[in-house]
């Protein structure tokens, strides 16, 4: 009984830890999301997403790396989001990257139609 409560008690403090773990990494993706959308350098010279992107690999290297965790934190920011501006092509971009070749949309243009087909296809 005692082996059985300690192993509950592991069993507690480790998912504990992962979600923790989870929420830190979620935090540093957005803090490196913010520093692309929010970039002056680039602002300066373009509008084109790929540009804030192109300038801040490291930052959006760090958001793809996080692959899973990323990509589910992202569909729930579209899923509450009326927006369709820099901040949500980079989300979309940053899927798509993930996603690879598991990426069931071809072609978009915009946040939206890309989000609005994935949702369609992963039914």
């Amino acid at each position: 009984m005692r082996k059985l409560l300690m192993l509950c008690i592991v069993l507690v403090l480790t998912a504990c830890t992962s979600a923790e773990r989870e929420m830190d990494i979620i935090q540093q993706i957005e803090r490196d999301l913010e520093k692309i959308v929010t970039s002056s350098d680039v602002s300066k010279l373009s509008s084109n997403p790929n540009d804030y992107i192109k300038t801040h690999k490291k930052e959006f290297s760090n958001i793809v790396g996080q692959k899973q965790i990323t990509l589910k934190h992202f569909l729930n920011k579209f899923a509450k989001s009326n927006g369709d501006g820099l901040e949500e092509y980079i989300m979309a971009s940053a899927c798509s990257e993930i996603l690879g070749e598991k990426n069931p949309v071809n072609e978009w243009s915009t946040e939206k139609e890309w989000y609005e087909q994935y949702i369609e296809a992963t039914k």
